[in-house]
């Protein structure tokens, strides 16, 4: 019903909100985000102009079980974000979305209380030029909540093969550094989950 119905519902709705959908399914198959759904927006407005309500009341009742209420199936988590960054591995800056990562590494913090400044000089100055150089890595979005409701920041890493040929240990030295344990360390929130792609619809060749 989802990849059938519910993705074309929302790429083919009347105020054409986005023109891309990805469908990942956790690796984590005890974790309470079995799913993550992505729809790249085209206005921020989309949040507050009433828009989300309406497409969520027009495309509730499904026409796979007879116009039953969907979320009699399925739980639905809407949460708004902006993006903040793209950073893209070496290599990889001219290429299309097409080439996205199969596997998808989704990173949720809250940095510690008067640390954002630090926090985003982490990422910007040696977190993301040190995963780039892991085996896969292929590039990193980032988001910022437009609500404020914590944790804020999500970071969504792709990577170039299966979840089960991550880079594991290279990615733990990159976190090892002192720079990046003082960040994590005191972060009040960090929430990571793997996830591969398992559905994409609309303009593949865009990116997140």
């Amino acid at each position: 019903m989802y990849n059938e119905e519910h993705l074309p519902d929302v790429l083919n709705y009347k105020k054409k909100v986005t023109d891309l959908a990805l469908r990942y399914k956790n690796t984590n198959a005890s974790s309470n985000r079995p799913y993550l759904a992505l729809y790249p927006v085209k206005d921020a407005d989309f949040f507050t102009s009433g828009t989300l309500e309406e497409l969520t009341t027009d495309t509730r009742h499904s026409r796979t079980y007879d116009g039953e209420d969907i979320t009699s199936f399925v739980s639905f988590d809407a949460r708004p974000y902006e993006k903040i960054q793209t950073y893209e591995g070496y290599g990889h800056e001219d290429e299309s979305g097409s080439q996205r990562g199969q596997t998808l590494t989704c990173v949720f913090m809250e940095p510690a209380e008067g640390e954002e400044v630090d926090f985003e000089d982490w990422y910007r100055k040696q977190h993301l030029d040190m995963l780039a150089m892991c085996t896969g890595y292929r590039r990193t979005t980032r988001y910022k909540r437009i609500d404020d409701v914590s944790p804020r920041y999500l970071a969504l890493h792709e990577w170039a093969c299966a979840p089960s040929e991550l880079p594991t240990e290279q990615v733990k030295q990159v976190a090892s550094t002192e720079w990046s344990k003082k960040i994590l360390g005191e972060a009040k929130v960090f929430d990571r989950d793997v996830f591969e792609l398992i559905q994409a619809q609309g303009d593949a060749a865009r990116k997140l």
